[in-house]
């Protein structure tokens, strides 16, 4: 997402499918994360999994893609500040 700042990331291809994990700041409302994350992997293929979308004052949204492949974004926001955190299983060379 433009404009982050990204805390931590991560990326292991040692399995079929790759871990990929990304911790990042930005100063937008927890929604703007949702669009845009919603929008980039529905592009990408991903179908969104119906469920609740918040679990406490945290938004949490799960995607999946063809057999097996996962992302989950989830979202806290403090004092104007949206911490995400995004965590995926997919195959290695389709991570974007």
């Amino acid at each position: 997402m433009p404009k982050t700042s990204v805390r931590s990331s991560s990326f292991d291809k040692n399995a079929s499918l790759a871990t990929v994990a990304l911790v990042g700041t930005i100063k937008a409302p927890p929604q703007g994360v949702v669009d845009y994350y919603k929008s980039s992997l529905e592009a990408q293929g991903f179908k969104l999994v119906p469920g609740p979308e918040a679990v406490g004052n945290v938004t949490s949204l799960d995607f999946i893609r063809g057999d097996g492949e996962t992302v989950n974004v989830s979202i806290m926001q403090k004092e104007g500040v949206s911490t995400f955190t995004i965590g995926a299983n997919v195959a290695a060379g389709s991570v974007k």
